[in-house]
């Protein structure tokens, strides 16, 4: 499984190269609405490692089962701009792939029409999407009002903490009840210092932005208004970046920027926590096997605490339509064979991820998964699920993504307030959101 830093840099890098791909023709499918009667072969393009790989070959297997008439050859990628880049090049040749992966680009994608929407095809098939994945995680692969990919894997951040640092600090350990008065006053008690160096952390914050995005819309506080204009500078996100900074300078609960770069390059809060250095971390389902390897590491899982309403990011990736696949009725029996309980199945058995569908998340082979080294609260997942927030995903994502960055950064660095770099991202995105496209 990937780290969460690998996740981070393709998850960023994707959309960059999709929004100056030229638009292709917006009229119409070339697709065949019937399914074929004969043999067919389609191709499927995807991003990510060997177990990756292996998982969807075991899938795409099974939904040849299903439908033996149907073949998928399988074309993986590293990920990245090369990815996106290649896709986009190919679709607008009218050679793209028949199914492909996305993430945080969707948007970008059906901005260019270069992927189909799905809507008629959810309502034929029945499809009841919010009972299958959640209120929020379908309106993420969205754009203008219409679906154009379906959730395939979907894991709520959660809160990793290390029981054996809790039961010594005498805390009770966190639950969605939590709220942040709870996570400061544990963070003080967690947070343990020798002759006035620390040798163990509460918390940490990073400028990654599944981090401070989450407290900004646990405050009520948003990054777009439903026209697509930039909120950033309310008293919403001031007081929850605020808040966030404080806790590492301020409470000193947490490492500043200085603090990690201390640790080596390299370390982060995954690190920390394997380490026993940190007593509680936000991460998602890839740190499992990494807390799993480590000896002696006591830890479990939880949703995380709520502000004035529960929130939590979460990593995604779904499957779309080529607008240039010339199968697209076939293309759509495999996607939605892949979003069913079969269809998933193989994600939970090679531990490779949280698959998107809540109903499989809730299911024994998950909760009680046959790789699983101890008990884990895998529930934490699934009751997550209704307090996902949906991301800012626009066709401007990465331009979006890197003015906060930027920004963000200052911040934690104690460079300018949280007003100040809030009221520079403000003016900065105005212009980023009125491009074309």
């Amino acid at each position: 499984m990937p780290s969460a830093q690998k996740l981070r840099s393709v998850a960023v890098a994707l959309a960059c190269t999709v929004a100056t791909i030229p638009m292709v023709a917006a009229c119409g499918s070339s697709g065949s609405e019937k399914p074929s009667a004969g043999p067919v072969t389609l191709t499927m393009s995807a991003w990510g490692g060997d177990v990756d790989k292996k998982v969807y070959e075991q899938r795409l297997a099974l939904a040849h089962k299903k439908y033996p008439n149907i073949t998928v050859k399988l074309q993986m990628a590293p990920g990245g701009e090369d990815y996106s880049q290649k896709i986009s090049t190919a679709i607008a040749g009218g050679k793209g792939p028949d199914i492909l992966e996305l993430a945080e680009q969707t948007s970008a994608f059906a901005s260019k029409h270069q992927i189909l929407p799905l809507d008629d095809k959810v309502m034929a098939s029945k499809l009841d999407l919010t009972r299958m994945f959640g209120p929020t995680v379908p309106k993420i692969f969205q754009y203008d009002g219409q679906q154009y990919a379906i959730p395939d894997r979907s894991g709520a951040m959660v809160l990793y903490y290390n029981k054996k640092l809790f039961d010594q600090a005498g805390v009770g350990y966190p639950s969605a009840d939590w709220s942040w008065d709870d996570l400061l006053a544990a963070s003080r008690k967690l947070t343990v210092r020798d002759n006035g160096k620390v040798k163990q952390w509460g918390f940490a914050t990073i400028s990654w932005w599944p981090y401070w995005m989450t407290f900004m819309y646990q405050n009520g506080g948003r990054i777009l208004d439903d026209k697509g204009a930039p909120v950033v500078d309310t008293p919403q996100n001031v007081a929850a970046m605020k808040w966030y900074n404080d806790l590492a300078w301020k409470e000193k609960v947490s490492p500043t920027p200085r603090d990690f770069a201390n640790y080596g390059q390299g370390v982060g809060p995954d690190q920390l926590f394997a380490q026993g250095k940190l007593a509680m971390e936000i991460t998602g389902f890839w740190n499992i096997s990494a807390a799993n390897s480590v000896k002696g590491l006591d830890w479990d899982i939880s949703p995380l605490w709520h502000g004035t309403k529960p929130a939590t990011s979460a990593f995604f990736n779904g499957l779309a339509v080529s607008r240039s696949s010339k199968h697209a009725a076939d293309a759509w029996k495999v996607i939605e064979f892949m979003a069913g309980e079969e269809g998933q199945r193989p994600i939970i058995d090679n531990a490779e991820d949280a698959p998107a569908n809540v109903l499989v998340q809730r299911s024994d082979a998950f909760l009680k998964p046959k790789w699983a080294k101890r008990d884990v609260n895998m529930n934490a997942f699934a009751d997550s699920a209704d307090a996902i927030f949906v991301p800012p995903l626009t066709p401007h994502w990465n331009e979006m993504l890197k003015v906060f960055t930027d920004n963000i950064e200052l911040m934690m660095n104690n460079k300018v307030t949280p007003e100040k770099a809030l009221a520079t991202i403000q003016q900065r995105l105005g212009p980023v959101m009125k491009q074309g496209g």
